[in-house]
């Protein structure tokens, strides 16, 4: 693959900061938005709560003077994760909130439990039912600091708790020990911090936030999808060529281009610039962990297992945070990958090369494809959106014609796959 491309805004940084629009008495113009499934969701739930919602290009002006309800839209909040962030932010607004249990992709049971319990240390009265959580809120002056903690750094109860103190009592100050740590953790607090919030300590374990009484508007830039860069940092060293790729911040994947360069990638690094050129790899075990920021991120574990598949040498991978993470892994057995798995671990033997099933041609295009089954060659299923890119990647890499059932996933986090690598110059199209 060779050329160059842009990366868009991050997914995990936009969700949580458009619900945290529900907190501004203004206009929010958000840049760098990407057209992807997940983000529309979220807009069409903000739409629904009162927000309106004008977008052009890359760019989402939402307006909020108050919303209208604190009732969630049940069918769009049970199709992404992240409607759950709607909950802090409305708390903080109306004081009330009346959502069903979140949807997304099933990596795993990513339970709710540590959002309510930081919920209920900060007075917050929770009701759950098998179907949905509803909840009140009525913040109290208070004249010493309430320490909040936080068993386990999650990222989601996180947002949650920062939004929910956000708004109240000016004046009241929260200290939350044991936060996430995640660059889209001070993504949000920059955020609100532009808009007239107080909160410091974002990117340490401890965050400490003064509530106000009001925010307002600003015209904000969320930072580049730190996992998107890596899936592409990932796609160049497995297929091989020299990419660059605009639009990062080099530092938040510094643990994955460690491991590539341990690979023989060579890549070199500006303000927001990230070079790549894959050769040849070189032998390597690996003993790879995933962990929260700055461990390496579960969402590029599938991603990397591919690159491991097809690199010569015995690694494993431990998945310390979703138990169904691996659901990939048969797929790509199917083209020839060595791995077996054992708990939450796979080991992998890599091969020379991965293999599908021949087919003449890749069809040119989506547009003159006679019938699906031209383009078949070995079939593979996506489970999940990470699962299903690194699908893409292994079809990449293997000799022979893949095609990939389900591939809506993929547009959960990406705006258009398929139109990136053809830029690089992959022999990929997307079937009608």
């Amino acid at each position: 693959m060779y050329g160059t491309i842009t990366i868009d805004g991050a997914k995990n940084s936009l969700l949580p900061i458009m619900t945290a629009c529900l907190m501004v008495n203004g206009s929010v113009r958000l840049r760098h938005v990407p057209q992807i499934t997940d983000l529309r969701q979220m807009l069409h739930i903000l739409a629904g709560l009162g927000c309106h919602i004008h977008r052009q290009s890359d760019t989402v002006k939402i307006d909020v003077q108050r919303p209208t309800t604190h009732q969630i839209d049940a069918t769009a909040a049970r199709q992404i994760r992240g409607s759950i962030f709607v909950m802090g932010a409305l708390l903080a607004r109306l004081g009330a909130v009346k959502l069903p249990y979140p949807g997304g992709c099933s990596i795993g049971s990513r339970p709710i439990d540590l959002h309510l319990n930081l919920l209920r240390q900060i007075g917050v009265k929770i009701k759950t039912s098998a179907t949905t959580i509803t909840a009140t809120y009525t913040p109290k002056p208070k004249r010493r600091t309430t320490v909040l903690t936080l068993d386990f750094p999650s990222v989601g109860a996180t947002e949650n708790i920062i939004q929910a103190t956000t708004l109240g009592c000016a004046g009241n100050t929260y200290q939350i020990i044991g936060v996430a740590k995640e660059p889209e953790i001070v993504d949000l607090c920059n955020f609100l911090n532009q808009c007239g919030a107080q909160i410091t300590g974002a990117g340490t374990d401890t965050i400490t936030v003064t509530s106000v009484a009001q925010l307002h508007g600003t015209d904000y830039t969320p930072i580049p999808d730190r996992i998107n860069t890596g899936t592409y940092l990932i796609a160049v060293t497995a297929t091989g060529g020299d990419v660059i790729l605009r639009n990062v911040v080099p530092a938040h994947n510094v643990n994955l281009i460690n491991k590539l360069k341990l690979l023989g990638a060579k890549i070199t690094t500006s303000t927001d610039t990230l070079h790549i050129i894959a050769k040849r790899r070189r032998h390597h075990n690996f003993m790879v962990h995933t962990a929260p920021y700055p461990g390496f991120p579960t969402d590029l574990q599938s991603q990397f297992c591919v690159l491991l598949a097809l690199t010569h040498g015995r690694s494993t991978i431990t998945e310390n945070l979703f138990e169904n993470r691996f659901r990939y892994l048969p797929e790509l057995i199917k083209l020839g990958a060595k791995i077996t798995i054992q708990g939450n671990q796979a080991h992998i033997c890599g091969v020379t090369e991965l293999q599908a099933q021949p087919t003449p041609n890749l069809c040119p295009s989506a547009y003159r494809v006679p019938a699906p089954a031209v383009c078949t060659g070995t079939k593979l299923n996506a489970t999940d959106l990470r699962g299903g890119v690194a699908l893409v990647i292994a079809a990449l890499a293997t000799k022979g014609t893949c095609t990939i059932d389900h591939a809506d996933y993929i547009a959960r986090g990406h705006q258009d796959i398929v139109k990136d690598l053809q830029q690089l110059g992959a022999n990929i199209v997307a079937l009608p």
